[in-house]
């Protein structure tokens, strides 16, 4: 995927450096904090991402050391949101792995079962004896005779073919059962080998960011406090704009300039009017729902599976795609980590890739777009 580059770092980035270069005076976060979302309470609008054509020179205003503990605390960030979001997976994975190994032992039992019935079969027919069916048919004394023999007789081959038939379904189904369970172990193996990946690295920072911090005067950590307390308030925005997982989740309809006279489904608490930033690129995009509804998403955000999100590995939280596969559109925002599968660049909510007309992993048709409102 390509790199995104005018979006902002996370809902609140310019507010983070303008607190920081404004001695706490800050800027005004792209949407207004509301208390925590519960069963009753109306979420408040996802934060969304805005274009910043000065956050550069504000970053640049920053004294070198203040600014070297900012980018570590940055990256520190970034890689607990990874944390958060694998161990999300992790959960799932091992969840499904358990009921992957309850399928493969039930698919077992089957096979065994069926196994066993066929070799009894196979003895049944030995101790019988085999016979020629023409001279059954013909040692008939009467039509209903030759008509009761020759049912009997496609009873019998019915009766073979069955047992054949049985057995070869039993074993086809523990085969397929076996393949899933190790799928999911190899993806289990690799989302530990992200996880300790990161951990190494968020271990480093951490003994990098004590040495940073040592070595700053007492006003540039008080600038640093600033921004983590601006970093936390991010993170209570997204988790107050959590949708309640009871609810249902209404839509609307949205444009884009680039074609106004196209419609885009679009969450209803997301702004109808978008500006395109000129990013477009063909993602690979893969969905998520059942295990992970309810479960904290990696910027706070509960995860409804209902609502139009996605995760990114490196885009930054709420920015807004526009995504289209053939004539189905379609408006999410980003407020998740992920996929951590090689080859594959968005990860869907159900939602969205039903509102795409997809069950599996697809080939999808990005623009990076702004709100208008």
């Amino acid at each position: 995927m390509r790199p995104l580059t005018m979006i902002v770092r996370g809902s609140c980035a310019l507010s983070l450096a303008a607190i920081v270069a404004c001695g706490g005076a800050g800027m005004s976060p792209p949407r207004a904090l509301a208390a925590p979302a519960d069963a009753t309470a109306t979420p408040s609008p996802p934060p969304v991402a805005r274009p910043s054509d000065d956050i550069a020179a504000i970053r640049a205003e920053l004294d070198q050391a203040t600014a070297q503990a900012v980018a570590i605390q940055d990256e520190i960030d970034a890689l607990e949101a990874d944390q958060r979001a694998l161990d999300a997976r992790l959960a799932v994975t091992a969840d499904r792995i358990v009921e992957a190994r309850d399928a493969v032992a039930e698919a077992e039992r089957v096979h065994a079962e069926a196994e066993a019935r066929f070799h009894s079969h196979l003895i049944d027919v030995y101790k019988h004896g085999r016979f020629d069916p023409i001279s059954v048919l013909l040692n008939a004394d009467s039509l209903p005779d030759l008509l009761a023999r020759a049912d009997a007789l496609t009873r019998i081959a019915d009766d073979d073919r069955q047992v054949v038939a049985d057995l070869n379904i039993a074993a086809a189904d523990a085969r397929y059962k076996e393949g899933q369970l190790e799928e999911l172990m190899a993806q289990d193996r690799a989302l530990r080998a992200e996880q300790d990946s990161r951990h190494q690295r968020l271990s480093t920072l951490l003994v990098e960011q004590q040495a940073a911090v040592a070595a700053l005067s007492a006003e540039e950590r008080a600038a640093l406090e600033r921004v983590r307390a601006a970093a936390a308030a991010a993170r209570a925005e997204w988790v107050a704009a959590s949708v309640p997982i009871d609810t249902a989740v209404e839509f609307a309809t949205a444009t884009v300039d680039t074609h106004p006279s196209v419609e885009y489904r679009v969450s209803a608490s997301m702004p109808r009017t978008y500006i395109s930033t000129g990013e477009r690129y063909p993602a690979v995009c893969s969905w998520y729902g059942p295990g992970f509804h309810g479960r904290t998403t990696a910027s706070g955000q509960v995860f409804n599976q209902e609502d139009l999100t996605c995760a990114s590995r490196t885009l930054p939280f709420g920015t807004v795609l526009a995504l289209t596969r053939g004539s189905r559109r379609v408006i999410v925002y980003v407020n998740d980590r992920g996929p951590f599968i090689a080859g594959r660049d968005l990860d869907l909510s159900k939602a969205a890739a039903e509102a795409l007309g997809f069950s599996g992993v697809e080939t999808v048709q990005v623009e990076v777009v702004t709100a208008a409102e």
